[in-house]
């Protein structure tokens, strides 16, 4: 008798590490889901940016960058090489309502002939800084034509965040996967 209860404790103790055991894997897969997730959200849309702003002011004679703040800019430049200017703008929307991250909001892109792109991709950060052709900072917001012409490069910042909190292993607290991509963008038709 005292063998089937002994091995009863030991079937019991089995069972609790093995469902541990699934319960961290399974964990585990879900960070790593977020985590690549995010990473690519971030590669797609840091490729569309850069390739928008080194063409910025292509095939323009004047005026290649319209506005420009620490959270939007709009400029012109012929995006497809095809003899056409466009006006390109992005700017931030609202808060991303469908995502259970109360810091996510929208990056909207608009450029003249194409629809616009509303990336819900998981955006908690987004920060532009303007620099001048001896590297310093041009303030923001950059509204007279002056101070728009006297822009040689833009540094671009942007922080994604995964869509869904991930609770660490052995705590009850949830964080967000995270990854963060900044680069400085000198456009040659400036």
């Amino acid at each position: 008798m005292l063998d089937i209860i002994g091995a009863g404790i030991i079937a019991g103790i089995m069972l609790l590490t093995i469902f541990s055991l699934v319960g961290s894997m399974n964990q585990a897969n879900f960070e790593k889901t977020m985590s690549t997730n995010i990473q690519g959200n971030i590669i797609t849309f840091a490729r569309i940016m850069e390739s928008d702003f080194v063409k910025m002011g292509y095939h323009t004679k004047d005026d290649a960058i319209q506005y420009a703040d620490s959270q939007s800019i709009q400029f012109k430049s012929d995006l497809l090489n095809n003899g056409t200017v466009a006006s390109v703008r992005y700017y931030l929307g609202n808060y991303n309502m469908t995502t259970m991250n109360p810091n996510d909001f929208n990056i909207i892109r608009e450029a003249a002939g194409q629809p616009p792109l509303n990336a819900g991709i998981g955006l908690t950060s987004f920060k532009l800084t303007y620099f001048d052709t001896l590297g310093r900072v041009v303030a923001s917001p950059v509204a007279t034509k002056a101070r728009l012409d006297s822009i040689k490069s833009i540094q671009i910042k942007i922080r994604l965040e995964s869509a869904e909190p991930v609770i660490a292993p052995g705590s009850q607290t949830s964080t967000y996967q995270s990854v963060y991509w900044s680069k400085t963008i000198h456009p040659k038709n400036l």
